[in-house]
């Protein structure tokens, strides 16, 4: 499909094309099967998808988490409270390693790696989101300094 649409609770993105939203009237209610929001959608709405662009699946650890946050009444997109870098990480580590990781401290909402624009590659650090302050600070505690890969984690604040 070159069109797509998004849902407006949790920003989850759905490929739909106008022939989806059958052939009478000008579009038709749809809902998001991540958060269960419905809105009608308008067949003049729907978004192009770019040239070099493509849709990918959402990853089964964020929608476990929008489902998580509409549970507990939450915003879907909440990722957490305690944002934390991670530094001194092995360039063949990832982001589900890291939240393997950082899942036995607490819950985690989010983990990025940073990576080289050009090559793709891991450029040895990242940032990783527990979902309260509690679990940021006992991550803080319990992973700085642990072998991880072969490598002693580098567990701080972020400057930001």
């Amino acid at each position: 499909p070159s069109t797509y649409v998004r849902c407006g609770r949790c920003s989850t993105s759905f490929a739909l094309q106008s022939e989806d939203l059958g052939d009478r009237g000008k579009g038709r209610r749809v809902q998001c099967t991540v958060c269960g929001h419905s809105w009608y959608q308008a067949r003049d709405k729907l978004f192009d998808i770019r040239e070099g662009f493509e849709l990918v699946k959402l990853p089964q650890i964020d929608q476990d988490r929008i489902t998580r946050n509409v549970a507990a009444d939450r915003d879907p997109r909440f990722v957490g409270d305690a944002k934390l870098y991670v530094g001194n990480l092995d360039f063949r580590a990832t982001e589900e390693d890291l939240f393997e990781e950082f899942s036995k401290i607490g819950e985690v909402g989010d983990v990025t790696i940073v990576t080289d624009n050009e090559t793709g590659r891991s450029k040895g650090f990242g940032f990783v989101t527990m979902f309260t302050k509690e679990s940021g600070e006992k991550a803080l505690e319990q992973l700085d300094g642990v072998e991880f890969f072969g490598r002693n984690l580098n567990v701080r604040e972020p400057n930001n």
